[in-house]
């Protein structure tokens, strides 16, 4: 172990940096706001559940609707709020760093468009098999044109947002071009996925979302420090020891990879992949990656539980009201930057890790 001001700890090539105590502080906060909303989560709704009630059904001593109202409707769907939110918030503050831009987010570079156009078109051919396989070589396609637009210098910051932003204008062309050869009701079926949605989740999609999370969140941990350099630039990352193709190539894959299991859960939900990691870079820091994605899953999940307590029989995707409340948030960080006030969007100024 190295004496530094912060322990780093070092096995051959992976190195990890002890965190300061407001790091750590900060995601202690994140965690406790996450169990609270959690809670709220599984209480609110058109059909409550009092805090006796609930206490009951975690021991499935209430009554059988009860049972069933926390067992197979609320908590599946909170558990995939979360995890849908962390692969989010995770994937964005990847594809910020990655971009080196501060609107880099998959949703906006074409990995989401990508991944629903491929599952629009698995679900008009073939409606009764799961999406997975037509989502998979959606997001497989998006990668294969991103490292074919590369070219053999290798300008990854800037080719992935132009390659990005043409596949994500194709990708949302290819499924409006669908959506009008299709009847009605397969139509209303398609629209409802690509709103966002976390109705009728079960632990199918739980299992999904954990599996991606489990395989993708320590890799890019273990990426961090690689992932620090390269906001640095190519050259100056190449120069400091970083192999700067591999991390590269590494981090988006995975990053890829939270975004498609994302979508797969939740549907093509918009605008938390961009703005969990600008609220995870305000103060301290440290530990960036993993406070994107906490602010993520607190993001999707308060946002879902708003769904929940709106009025009329009707809910309202979560997607349709996180694209909201991200436009309005993403408005406000680029009029302060505009007017020269950018007390407000230290996020857009942070360090992109």
């Amino acid at each position: 172990m190295k004496q530094t001001r912060f322990p780093i700890w070092q096995w051959g090539p992976i190195t990890l940096r002890a965190p300061s105590s407001g790091a750590i502080g900060a995601a202690l906060l994140a965690v406790i706001l996450l169990g609270a909303a959690l809670l709220l989560s599984l209480m609110l709704g058109h059909q409550g559940l009092a805090p006796v009630s609930l206490a009951k059904a975690l021991f499935a001593e209430a009554s059988d609707y009860e049972n069933w109202l926390l067992w197979q409707s609320r908590l599946p769907r909170a558990l995939c709020a979360l995890g849908a939110g962390m692969a989010l918030g995770l994937s964005g503050a990847v594809f910020q760093s990655l971009s080196r831009n501060p609107l880099g987010s998959p949703d906006i570079l074409g990995v989401n468009a990508g991944a629903s156009a491929g599952a629009v078109l698995w679900l008009l051919w073939l409606p009764e098999l799961p999406l997975l396989p037509g989502a998979l070589l959606g997001t497989g396609v998006v990668l294969l044109l991103f490292f074919a637009g590369l070219g053999r210098q290798w300008q990854f910051s800037r080719n992935l947002v132009l390659m990005g932003i043409a596949i994500n204008a194709f990708a949302i062309a290819l499924v409006q071009f669908v959506l009008t050869l299709v009847q009605r009701e397969q139509a209303q079926q398609m629209l409802g996925y690509l709103s966002g949605s976390l109705a009728h989740r079960t632990w199918g999609d739980v299992l999904l979302i954990t599996s991606v999370l489990l395989l993708a969140l320590p890799a890019l941990l273990l990426l961090s420090r690689r992932l620090s350099l390269l906001s640095l630039g190519q050259e100056l990352a190449q120069a400091l020891g970083n192999p700067v193709r591999q991390s590269q190539t590494l981090a988006l894959l995975f990053a890829s990879l939270l975004a498609l299991g994302a979508v797969l859960c939740a549907g093509p939900v918009a605008f938390v992949a961009l703005v969990a990691p600008h609220l995870a870079r305000f103060g301290n820091r440290q530990l960036a990656l993993l406070r994107s994605a906490l602010i993520g899953a607190l993001l999707l999940l308060g946002a879902d539980t708003l769904t929940l307590l709106l009025p009329g029989n009707q809910r309202l995707p979560v997607g349709v009201l996180t694209a909201l409340i991200g436009g309005a948030y993403l408005a406000l960080l680029l009029s302060r930057e505009i007017r020269g006030q950018p007390q407000l969007a230290k996020g857009l100024k942070g360090e992109r890790s």
